[in-house]
């Protein structure tokens, strides 16, 4: 399996997990947490409908994000971020927030794809968020 192949077979996984995650959630505006761990990805995901970016929007969150070593500089964020915005994932969250984000580079790379910066976020670890 070429790493094209590879990279879209790990997203597809990803993404049915996300819709099964998303809809096991009572709409109680609670917020609601797991784990995410896959070949490719580790995360701790959060959903809610009350971030304070977004108030009111269904947000899904992913914190402590860490791409297997094979997986990184491959574009696995990217098609992520790219799945998400074509809104073809089956998922209702429209915000996509992103925390704990301790690179530069990947800040740069966030802010260029139009992930905007939470007006909360302050010190070392800053947060991003996208709305499709």
């Amino acid at each position: 399996m070429d790493c094209t192949t590879k990279l879209e077979a790990e997203l597809d996984l990803c993404f049915a997990w996300l819709t099964q995650f998303e809809a096991s959630i009572p709409r109680a505006h609670d917020v609601v947490s797991r784990w995410y761990t896959s070949a490719a990805l580790q995360a701790y995901l959060r959903y809610s409908w009350f971030k304070a970016s977004t108030p009111g929007e269904p947000a899904l969150c992913l914190a402590h994000v860490h791409v297997a070593e094979d997986a990184r500089s491959q574009g696995y964020f990217a098609r992520l971020v790219e799945r998400f915005l074509d809104g073809s994932d089956g998922l209702q969250a429209r915000v996509l927030y992103l925390e704990n984000i301790a690179s530069p580079r990947f800040e740069g790379w966030l802010l260029r794809v139009g992930f905007q910066r939470c007006a909360h976020s302050a010190g070392e670890f800053s947060a991003y968020y996208l709305v499709r």
